[in-house]
């Protein structure tokens, strides 16, 4: 079987940045007294969005005003980390070169939000190989993972059912996400040591590794 599109998760996936959210959370909530272990960061952090993450840090009751003003705040401290050490993961730019030219679709479906899509265009000229308007992101309309909706968005952007797609995703509630959309295909990418033992999945730390005669 063939797929028409590949769809990416970006953090943590094409950018292997957990180290710079975590240390961004160490910073963010030291201001506060606040500290996490790695565990809880596993637990409360990885593969979530700031509405969740923030809301299960300091409660339910915080308003969309509340969210978005330490949700940015935190996404500042996170740009300000990583913004000279941007590089894309392995295999990655040789992959996009290759769905390129044999016009296979790709995207990108993230939780980040549009500020940090924007740096990463910017800085990573990711324009090379996406258009800005066919990336799903949280524009604070989608549940986050383990919901299915940014990966579904991104189907719709490319105007194809997500059984036609393959998924490249790290964290387990991205993966959850990725089967609930009905995504044809998922590869795993273990960019942090996840524990993926409940998955069947291929593993790739690599992306020559993906196998290229899924797509033609």
């Amino acid at each position: 079987m063939t797929f028409k599109a590949a769809i990416f998760d970006f953090n943590g996936t094409l950018f292997w940045d957990t180290a710079f959210h975590d240390e961004a959370f160490d910073i963010f909530l030291e201001k506060r007294g606040m500290y996490m272990t790695p565990d809880e960061k596993r637990a409360k952090i990885h593969g979530k969005g700031n509405p969740d993450i923030m809301r299960t840090i300091f409660g339910n009751q915080l308003t969309d005003t509340e969210v978005n003003d330490l949700t940015q705040e935190k996404e500042q401290i996170y740009r300000d980390l990583c913004v000279n050490d941007l590089q894309l993961a392995a295999g990655a730019e040789d992959l996009f070169n290759f769905l390129a030219e044999n016009k296979v679709f790709f995207t990108i479906a993230t939780s980040a939000g549009i500020e940090n899509v924007a740096f990463y265009f910017e800085h990573m000229n990711l324009t090379r190989w996406f258009d800005f308007e066919k990336v799903a992101y949280n524009d604070g309309t989608l549940r986050g993972k383990p919901a299915p909706d940014v990966f579904l968005a991104a189907a719709k952007k490319l105007n194809l059912a997500p059984s036609e797609t393959i998924i490249f995703e790290d964290s387990v509630p991205g993966i959850i996400a990725a089967e609930t959309a009905g995504a044809g295909g998922v590869y795993i990418v273990n960019s942090y040591g996840e524990d993926y033992s409940r998955f069947s999945y291929e593993i790739i730390t690599d992306f020559a590794r993906v196998d290229r005669k899924l797509f033609i």
